[in-house]
């Protein structure tokens, strides 16, 4: 049976958690970046292993896989003696000189990565006869990570729309080697800058969620994807409606993303999230979510990162299909059988061999699994206070206010009751998640075989 750790998500009022630009400078960012990315570079050789043999509907042996591979080795070859012979060239080189080997350097790089990069936006090739037309007003949308080629994109929305029986749209990430992508990373992080995938990103969900025809928009993301969804999602929230906002459903695996928003609507009666279901999946010993996911959720406690977190602990690997779907929702008769059963919620089979909006009662030992509640990091949440950048230390954050104005109302109470009665939920917030399956828990699930969650 696998063992998955649950981190609950954050509990507390608004005034407790923001997102870490908020409270230090961009400079100081990229300088805490690079020290927490040095301090995971042990797990470097663990993003590609353990290697696993394909199946056949990846195409593994395709032409363009390999040409991708053989290319992100050399790019990464090059990039690591570019980043040895920076700093010497840097002191003994003329400024000149220096400056066009830099665009030498930079013009290579581009010119091998080229034959990796496609179209910005692909489409899944999943049947059309399997897309029914309940799903007709949904829209699945896929931002892949790091050293992803167009091909490897393919493959990945492609795996997606036999898992879950929908046509997906791939917006192409593209890469220009390991050590180039993880510098982009930081960049993306500490200054806000939206790449041209991110733009794309931010049009395609845009023009999806303000579509009346459109009634349900699921956005998954891997990896570095994960930093263009935070900041797309950033965007969204401050020019679209909370109806709109409503729609949206994200996924993330093995997320690279500092932080995520998702603030309580305004206009709700009962305190909900604008942004109703989110999800990240990680490995534990994942280089990339130790640095980004796993490092804002455990470590910096009053950093905003909204949704429900699974890791699967003692489990290692960064590939999208090999690493996660693969132990997490594994195709029919990879891990589990091919003779399905009903669902435990009394579910009828349909034709495509799925249930009638839930996962079948033998799915694999990942959704069966009963979590481990994480109580230490809730502990500490609760006892964390936020790092204020207006009052010294030691003094309270919030008194009469600023300026004469009173203490801030959140939801009809006062901030400092609603401290109080945060503090007791935290207390409590544990409970409702102790014992649970992931399949309880987890949402993305409900969607596999062609199936629908029943709301």
């Amino acid at each position: 049976m696998a063992d998955v750790l649950f981190i609950p998500p954050q509990k507390g009022p608004i005034t407790k958690f923001s997102t870490r630009a908020l409270r230090s400078g961009p400079l100081w960012l990229m300088t805490k970046d690079l020290g927490i990315l040095v301090t995971v570079l042990p797990y470097l050789p663990l993003l590609f292993f353990p290697w696993k043999r394909r199946d056949k509907q990846d195409n593994h042996l395709r032409f363009q896989s390999f040409r991708d591979a053989v290319i992100q080795a050399l790019l990464l070859l090059i990039e690591l003696v570019l980043s040895i012979l920076v700093l010497p060239a840097l002191v003994w080189t003329p400024v000149i000189l220096f400056i066009a080997i830099t665009v030498a350097c930079v013009l290579l790089v581009g010119l091998l990565a080229w034959p990796t990069q496609g179209p910005r936006i692909v489409e899944s090739t999943m049947d059309k006869r399997a897309l029914p037309q309940q799903y007709a007003g949904e829209r699945w949308v896929f931002i892949n990570g790091i050293c992803t080629g167009s091909s490897g994109l393919q493959q990945n929305i492609d795996r997606l729309s036999l898992l879950f029986g929908r046509k997906v749209l791939g917006i192409h990430n593209q890469s220009y080697g390991l050590i180039s992508d993880l510098l982009e990373c930081v960049v993306q992080r500490c200054l806000s800058y939206s790449t041209m995938d991110a733009r794309v990103a931010y049009e395609i969900l845009r023009d999806y969620l303000v579509d009346k025809e459109v009634k349900k928009v699921v956005l998954v993301a891997h990896s570095q994807g994960g930093i263009i969804a935070s900041m797309v999602v950033d965007h969204l929230l401050a020019e679209l409606s909370e109806e709109m906002m409503g729609k949206l459903e994200i996924y993330t695996f093995g997320s690279a993303a500092s932080s995520f928003n998702n603030p309580p609507k305004t206009s709700a009666t009962q305190p909900s999230p604008c942004i109703p279901h989110i999800e990240h999946y990680a490995n534990e010993y994942d280089m990339v979510p130790r640095w980004g996911l796993l490092y804002a959720v455990k470590s910096q406690l009053t950093n905003r990162y909204a949704g429900n977190v699974f890791v699967r602990t003692g489990a290692m690997g960064h590939m999208f299909v090999d690493h996660y779907l693969n132990p997490i929702f594994p195709l029919p008769g990879h891990q589990r059988n091919d003779q399905v059963k009903a669902s435990v919620r009394g579910g009828q089979m349909n034709g495509d061999g799925a249930t009638n909006g839930h996962r079948l009662e033998d799915a694999d030992q990942y959704l069966n699994a009963i979590v481990n509640v994480d109580t230490d990091t809730e502990t500490r949440r609760t006892k964390a206070e936020p790092k204020s950048v207006v009052h010294k230390r030691g003094k309270k954050r919030i008194a009469a206010g600023i300026n004469g104005h009173t203490t801030p109302v959140v939801n009809g109470l006062r901030v400092d009751d609603a401290d109080a009665i945060e503090a007791r939920a935290n207390m409590i917030v544990v409970a409702p998640t102790q014992g649970k399956k992931v399949k309880e828990l987890s949402r993305m699930w409900e969607y596999l075989d062609g199936a629908s969650p029943l709301d």
